[in-house]
């Protein structure tokens, strides 16, 4: 579970390259960064559950997951992108709630283990995270934000 749950922060800086802001492209930049950073530290959470054998333990973290996820989905729908920003804001927000989904079905895996061994379904719907169709949103808008011109902290 701990190798899959090591993807996060990789996803949270595909995401700081992904996008927020007000208008300017200094200014969505900016917000991109602090969201990024916000993220970051609300899926730090998800690394204390790599030797967690308790699937109620590991789902309620994934569970907090997902909400941080669909928080920050919430977060980018609100900021309004330059308009050569529109498309790619909009995959990151879908994105990010697609990417939300998975972490709950990783929980409800989880939660329904019966021994450290049903984990493993956890594991493996956690392992697709990198392949899913949120990742490929994210992935898209971040190329799509990069051929832009937008340059971010993790880029």
């Amino acid at each position: 579970m701990v190798r899959y749950l090591l993807l996060i922060p990789a996803l949270a800086a595909t995401l700081a390259a992904a996008g927020c802001g007000s208008g300017s492209k200094n200014d969505y930049v900016q917000s991109v960064n602090k969201a990024e950073a916000s993220l970051q530290k609300s899926m730090s959470s998800l690394n204390s559950i790599g030797g967690s054998a308790d699937g109620a333990q590991v789902a309620t973290t994934l569970e907090q997951g997902g909400k941080a996820l669909d928080s920050a989905a919430d977060d980018f729908s609100d900021i309004k992108p330059p308009d050569d920003a529109k498309q790619a804001h909009g995959k990151i927000v879908d994105g990010l709630h697609k990417l939300a989904g998975t972490f709950r079905d990783a929980a409800k895996s989880a939660k329904a283990a019966k021994s450290p061994d049903d984990l493993q379904a956890a594991a493996k719907v956690l392992s697709a995270v990198a392949t899913s169709e949120g990742a490929k949103e994210l992935q898209e808008a971040q190329d799509e934000l990069t051929a832009n011109g937008y340059k971010f902290k993790s880029s």
